[in-house]
């Protein structure tokens, strides 16, 4: 797995696109800087230089750990890969995390971790998947108009050089490559035990209708459908951008 580190960079996921047809396979883009980055339901992604992880990992030879063919109907499983390497690497500083659906990590209510995935396909099927991840290591101050971050440095009062963020990935590029390979049944397990908010009742917000109600998470599917139930015993399904946590 090769790590190519830049200086600064608008995207990683743009870089590791347009290069695509010369990386490797699982081939990692990281930068210090991205002044472009983006977040999940089009939001930028906010990291100050030189303090967090921020790269994307670039997968386009599926055979090599079992996922070819891998149909569209099926891309969730990489989502639940990526979330559950960051998990684990986190456990690393001795933090516990969990997933806030569909690919969020958070440690207690504070996100520490984004996750944003993009795939190409060739028909039905999946021919690329990139995979970008920002994980704020050693940044302790935020915008205010981010109203729930959190960092490793926050969580635990340890900071990092640049050699050290540099460690830090190749940890857990070696943490992913050995997760693609497992069981979908094994990730998907892990992956339903470590959702925030599993089993316990919490607002939420239907969109685009913004109405609110009370439920208790309960799973996902294969397809990556996050399962609610309300009060009144109803069990709610829904896609991506279909509902809000309220918190």
């Amino acid at each position: 797995m090769d790590i190519k580190w830049y200086e600064i960079l608008e995207s990683t996921n743009d870089t590791a696109a347009s290069e695509s047809g010369r990386l490797d396979n699982l081939s990692i883009v990281a930068t210090f800087c991205q002044t472009k980055g983006r977040g999940q339901r089009g939001n930028s992604w906010s990291a100050r230089a030189g303090e967090n992880l921020l790269f994307s990992i670039l997968l386009k030879e599926f055979s090599l750990f079992g996922l070819e063919p891998l149909p569209a109907s099926r891309q969730f499983l990489l989502s639940r890969a990526a979330a559950l390497a960051v998990v684990d690497f986190l456990k690393g500083f001795g933090l516990s995390a969990r997933i806030k659906w569909p690919n969020d990590i958070y440690v207690g209510d504070k996100k520490i971790c984004g996750i944003l995935i993009e795939n190409t396909l060739r028909g039905s099927q999946l021919s690329r998947c990139i995979t970008g991840i920002g994980i704020n290591l050693g940044q302790r101050e935020f915008p205010a108009s981010l109203p729930n971050p959190t960092s490793v440095a926050l969580e635990t009062g340890r900071g990092f050089t640049r050699e050290q963020l540099q460690a830090e990935l190749e940890r857990f590029s070696l943490l992913y490559e050995r997760l693609l390979p497992a069981p979908p049944q094994e990730l998907s397990q892990r992956y339903e035990s470590l959702l925030y908010r599993r089993g316990e009742w919490h607002a939420y917000r239907e969109q685009p209708s913004g109405i609110g109600f009370e439920g208790k998470i309960l799973g996902t599917d294969e397809g990556g459908r996050l399962y609610i139930e309300d009060r009144s015993g109803r069990r709610r399904d829904y896609a991506f951008k279909e509902v809000e946590f309220v918190i």
